[in-house]
């Protein structure tokens, strides 16, 4: 039986990203996946590489600096796949989000670009006239203006996918696809990874999973803490509110965030509580879920009416939560990492920050 210094279970994004972290430090690493990598969870988002500036708001100034870190990371790194989205939000007229303190969190946030070398525009409030000339339709929303910053979307989530398959695979690591994981042991020295292609040694292990734990036979005394999930998900139409800006709307107590892409527009995200999920089970959308998340945009953006018939495609993945409140899902706001005896469980809650997610992952088994 060959033996490495870390497997990670999953080839998610964050599953990647612990590997490619792992191969960097010289660790002999193996990634077990139970069907294609960069799929399921990782292939079903907005696509948005999303900076920090909405942690300013609670005053979260080390995670925006990190996300910052991780969102100037991603555009260098893999440029080929991503590109600027300019992004709006109309100004409200009183509170956090009225044109003063909204000003200087753009001030403040556009110094932190700075220091961190963000390859992006630095936001700015833009007046009304400006905001109804970018959106005719929604021109009375944004009649106080609206702030105007840039995140980055990714055209080709697959060319990240592939991208860091190579990088892990370039330092010696190894990626084994449909090898479904079923059970996790350990042992004097070390654990024993039970697959469909056979058993596997190692020293570490870090499941990266997500919903799919339950799936797996795991050691009372290994087993993390389980957080409830939920499932999230983005409907595609044809229809097109803007060729290349994305805006946030809000009504109904919810924020709808519509992106372009290709001819149309992805609108998301719509949250729904689900169980862990089995070893073949694949989260779906049911009517009832699609027919509530169309009659909230619908009564919050009565300007861009959806319909059934407009809808190209659902992206739908699952999410870690921490409750089930009184307005929906409330989301983690970062990851989760549990680790002990040289085995860690990782429920990750944002695309952007694989790279220091698995870092940090990495760092709690030391």
């Amino acid at each position: 039986m060959e033996r490495y210094d870390l497997i990670v279970l999953g080839g998610g994004v964050s599953g990647l990203g612990v590997a490619r972290e792992a191969v960097s430090r010289s660790l002999r690493t193996l990634v077990l996946e139970a069907d294609v990598c960069g799929k399921a969870t990782s292939d079903n988002t907005l696509r948005i590489i999303h900076g920090g500036f909405r942690y300013l708001q609670t005053l979260q100034i080390p995670r925006v600096f990190r996300s910052l870190g991780d969102q100037s990371y991603v555009c260098r790194q893999y440029s080929q796949a991503v590109q600027p989205l300019p992004c709006l939000m109309p100004l409200a007229r009183f509170g956090l989000k009225s044109r003063i303190p909204v000003t200087a969190a753009a001030l403040a946030y556009g110094m932190a670009m700075w220091m961190t070398g963000s390859p992006l525009a630095v936001p700015r409030v833009i007046s009304g006239r400006e905001f109804g000339e970018i959106f005719p339709s929604l021109a009375d929303r944004g009649s106080g203006g609206a702030l105007c910053w840039h995140d980055a979307v990714m055209t080709r989530p697959d060319l990240i996918s592939s991208a860091l398959l190579k990088e892990i695979s370039s330092h010696g690591g190894v990626i084994q696809e449909h090898s479904a994981v079923s059970s996790v042991r350990e042992d004097a020295s070390g654990f024993i990874v039970t697959t469909s292609q056979g058993e596997f040694t190692s020293a570490r292990v870090i499941n990266t999973l997500g919903p799919w734990l339950s799936s797996i036979d795991i050691q009372p005394d290994l087993r993390g803490r389980r957080p409830l999930w939920c499932k999230g998900f983005n409907i595609v139409t044809h229809k097109r509110l803007h060729a290349t800006h994305a805006i946030g709307v809000e009504g109904g107590g919810r924020l709808f965030f519509c992106v372009p892409r290709g001819e149309g527009t992805a609108i998301g995200t719509w949250y729904v509580p689900v169980p862990e999920l089995g070893a073949t089970e694949k989260p779906s959308v049911s009517d009832v879920e699609l027919d509530q998340f169309l009659a909230a945009f619908n009564a919050a953006v009565p300007e861009f009416q959806i319909v059934k018939e407009d809808l190209v495609g659902i992206d739908v993945g699952v999410l870690p939560m921490r409750r089930d409140g009184a307005k929906g899902p409330e989301l983690y706001g970062s990851e989760v990492i549990s680790a002990t005896h040289g085995y860690a469980e990782v429920m990750s809650t944002k695309y952007t920050t694989f790279r220091s997610q698995g870092a940090r992952a990495l760092a709690q088994l030391r």
